[in-house]
Parts: structure tokens; sequence; C-alpha cells
């Protein structure tokens, strides 16, 4: 039981300091995935992971109408605020995992569920002794693409420059198992894409941070 519990440890906060209403009294547990009825391998499936306040699922909902987006992030403030913004417009295509992401991708037990995984700004871990906490390593890459489904894609974001070397060591790595589609530097920033400007875009932004982003694609 102890292993289960430090295989899904959530490091960090998963609530802000000031208290966050859903509105009208809905419920989170409205919009919760549930995986036996909503992830089918026909589907038209993308994965947000740490889709924080939920800009990123909300942008993707609005150009992929017909995919059910999986937005992943334990932070309850932000899965308050994408609930309201649900609710709100409406929106028919989002459903939300509350938990670790490996404890998601550990239940999916089948190949090729989603056609695109998004990852924008993971939390960087800066000091070097929390290194061992970045979501995106090799055996992290392998896990993942046994999910995509064939020429499925993977999109990564960071304002880091230490994890983005770390993340290029592991595409590297993985260069057998994903191509990389912009893999020229000049070619990795963040604005000559059509993307959302998140809460941690608009911060690394306001802090003269440069975003990368990089498209991998299934082999």
């Amino acid at each position: 039981m102890n292993k289960i519990i430090y295989k899904y440890k959530i490091y960090g906060r998963n609530k802000g300091r000031k208290k966050n209403k859903l509105v009208n009294d809905i419920r989170i547990d409205d919009y919760l995935l549930n995986i036996n009825q909503d992830v089918k391998k026909k589907n038209n499936l993308i994965l947000d992971i740490g889709s924080g306040s939920g800009e990123n699922a909300l942008f993707l909902s609005k150009i992929n109408s017909k995919s059910l987006i999986i937005a992943c992030d334990v932070f309850k403030d932000g899965n308050i605020n994408l609930c309201n913004k649900i609710y709100n417009s409406k929106i028919t295509n989002i459903k939300l995992f509350r938990n670790n992401i490996s404890k998601l991708l550990d239940q999916l037990k089948k190949k090729e569920y989603f056609n695109e995984i998004w990852i924008l700004f993971p939390d960087p871990w800066p000091k070097k002794k929390h290194h061992k906490r970045r979501l995106i390593n090799f055996e992290f890459l392998k896990k993942i693409h046994y999910l995509l489904k064939k020429n499925g894609k993977l999109f990564l974001t960071t304002d880091s420059k230490s994890y983005l070397f770390s993340i290029l060591f592991n595409i590297y790595l993985a260069k057998k198992i994903y191509k990389w589609e912009n893999d020229k530097p000049y070619s990795w920033i963040y604005n000559l894409e059509i993307l959302p400007e998140t809460k941690y875009y608009k911060k690394a932004i306001k802090s003269d941070k440069l975003p990368f982003f990089i498209k991998l694609i299934k082999i």
C-alpha cells in the first residue's frame, strides 16, 4: 500500500492560498473522467497534462470540437476555474482527471488511445536535487509512446533552459520512437505557433523568458 501511495505522490501544493468557488452550485464530480465510458479507442482523444486553469484545454476544445479533451491536473483552484468556464460556455467535450498523470496512464492497459498529448510548462523543478521529480524523461516518453495512436503527436513547452536541455537529451534517447517535427532551433519559438496564452506563458514573458515549443510524432 505504501509503495502505491509513494508511486503516485504529488509534490508541491495542490491548492491556492485564496478561496475559489464553483459558480451556481455546480460540482466538479459532474465533469470528471470516467475511464470505462469516456476513453474508447475509436474516439479522437487529446490529453492535456498539467492543464492548470484550463486555458489550453479550452483552446483545444474549440479547435477540436469532435474530440474529447482530457484535462489532467491535481491543482484544485485550476480545476474549479476550468469547471466554471466549461459551465458558462456550455462546453461538452472536456473531462477532468484530478490525480497524478501516472495513475491515469497505468489504468490504460491497451495500446494507442491518444491522437495528441500536450504538456505545456511542466514544473521545471529547478534545484538539482529535485530534477528526479521532472515529468519528462526517457521512461515517460516510452510510456506515452505506447499510448499514442499511429502518427500521434506529442507537444512540449518549457521556458526553463535547464529543463530544455534535459528534454533535448531525452528526445535524443528516444529518436528511434519519435520523429522531431520542428528540429531546427529557429522553429522552437512558442510565438510562431497559434497557441494559448496560458498563465505560465504570461509569467514567462513577464520575466523575459523565451518559451520553447517542441513537436514530436510517434514513429
